[in-house]
């Protein structure tokens, strides 16, 4: 637990928040994703890339990722919609995220992989990196990380902000693969650099007498992508050690 909670805040000296609303008892923005904004990670504006998965008729991370100056692609198959442009650029497709391609019956939503959904976008934004990728897909990051990590797609990610969700009643060994898919695009070179608790998603940790948020927001940024000639606190500090 308190790897999940660990924030690692000093690989970061600016960081924004982006998205999210206002909500009562206690008070506080919910759903905002922490942005890296040094010089050596921080989206371009004008030149950025944006994929946001989980929109829940929630639109302000996209819509002020696109003040911002990035083109942002937004996915969400539980809300009804066909593909659109919310927004000049903001572009809406009807397509969840997961392991792979498959049309789940049950809900009736179309699924794709991380790198299928990235190749058939190619037309529109060519060989970009991803300058933020956003997950917050209620649970299923679970079955999307370990492709995105197995098909390589990491390499294209230049930050990464997923909404972690744990479960009240999964065992401890649960609780360590969770820990271990993080652990394995960390050691990919996604540097945490945000994590922090959702007040409004508490309770008992059944399995091992614990009380706690279920749900995590956290955040990354790839130390592979930093941008040619940028200044990097973080090799300053390392050079200093």
């Amino acid at each position: 637990m308190q790897y999940f909670m660990w924030s690692n805040q000093s690989s970061c000296k600016l960081q924004h928040g982006f998205g999210g609303i206002v909500l009562l008892n206690p008070s506080g923005i919910a759903g905002k994703k922490a942005v890296c904004i040094d010089s050596q990670i921080a989206p371009t504006p004008k030149k950025c890339l944006v994929y946001s998965f989980g929109i829940n008729n929630e639109w302000s991370f996209d819509e002020q990722m696109e003040s911002y100056g990035c083109e942002v692609f937004s996915f969400d198959p539980s809300m009804g919609m066909s593909h659109h442009n919310h927004s000049p650029g903001i572009h809406f497709y009807n397509w969840g995220l997961g392991d792979r391609d498959e049309y789940d019956n049950v809900f009736n939503w179309t699924i794709r992989s991380l790198s299928s959904i990235y190749n058939s976008l190619y037309a529109i934004h060519g060989n970009e990196i991803i300058d933020y990728l956003k997950i917050d897909i209620e649970n299923s990051e679970w079955i999307a990380l370990p492709d995105i990590i197995q098909t390589g797609m990491l390499s294209k990610v230049r930050q990464l902000g997923i909404e972690v969700h744990l479960n009240s009643e999964a065992s401890i060994e649960q609780y360590r693969k969770w820990a271990q898919i993080l652990r394995a695009i960390e050691k990919l070179g996604m540097t945490r650099f945000h994590s922090e608790y959702n007040p409004w998603f508490m309770g008992n940790f059944t399995e091992f007498e614990f009380w706690g948020s279920f749900g995590h927001e956290i955040s990354w940024y790839n130390r592979n992508l930093f941008h040619e000639g940028s200044f990097s606190y973080q090799n300053l500090n390392m050079k200093n050690t």
